[in-house]
């Protein structure tokens, strides 16, 4: 089911690429996820705008905390990726919890593997900030290899190889299909509030 097309102008005021919602199924996915939760907002009796005239994203995403804007913004600084989609990506993975630790043994507020950490990080990956500048570094390589950021942020859930053996798309497995929207939703949120993320996802 497509985005309602009266939906379209309030995206695009928002950011959202138009162009892309339409024909994307992750960007549909991410701009409908938006969409619902504005309308939650409004059936909840708010009006779902911000003191800053921004549209509310509720009961989603945790507050940010300022260094970590401040070292997103460093990372991409020096790495070119959007700093907004740094956040996204640690948010995703661990709600901005440094110590974090999954069942499967990813660490951190970026949630690495020992392995990858081992190549893109710098002391401990339970360093938030050493953890932010290597992830900003994993996703910079993943984007260079699979050519876009939609598709990194694909490899950084599922793998580099698991994108290349997909043929250059998002693989079919459940988690990746969800975490990518997911992560692209959260992304386009954090872009309105991040100085330095002006390098759009696509």
């Amino acid at each position: 089911m497509g985005i309602p097309e009266q939906w379209l102008p309030v995206l695009a005021v928002y950011g959202f690429p138009v162009a892309a919602v339409r024909k994307d199924p992750c960007w549909g996915i991410a701009a409908g996820t938006w969409i619902l939760a504005v309308e939650r907002m409004y059936a909840g009796g708010g009006n779902g705008v911000s003191a800053r005239g921004h549209f509310v994203y509720p009961g989603v995403l945790p507050s940010i905390p300022t260094r970590y804007v401040q070292w997103a913004n460093r990372a991409s600084a020096s790495t070119g990726v959007p700093a907004a989609l740094i956040l996204a990506v640690a948010a995703q993975e661990s709600g901005f919890n440094p110590d974090a630790v999954s069942p499967k043994g990813a660490q951190g507020l970026m949630q690495f593997m020992p392995g990858t950490w081992d190549r893109f990080g710098e002391g401990s990956p339970f360093d938030p900030k050493a953890a932010i500048f290597a992830g900003a570094r994993y996703l910079r390589h993943l984007a260079k290899r699979l050519g876009s950021w939609k598709l990194a942020i694909a490899g950084y859930n599922a793998g580099g190889q698991a994108v290349v053996n997909a043929g250059y798309r998002v693989p079919p497995f459940r988690q990746t299909q969800r975490y990518v929207p997911a992560v692209l939703a959260r992304y386009q949120y954090f872009q309105s509030r991040v100085a330095g993320s002006e390098s759009r996802a696509k």
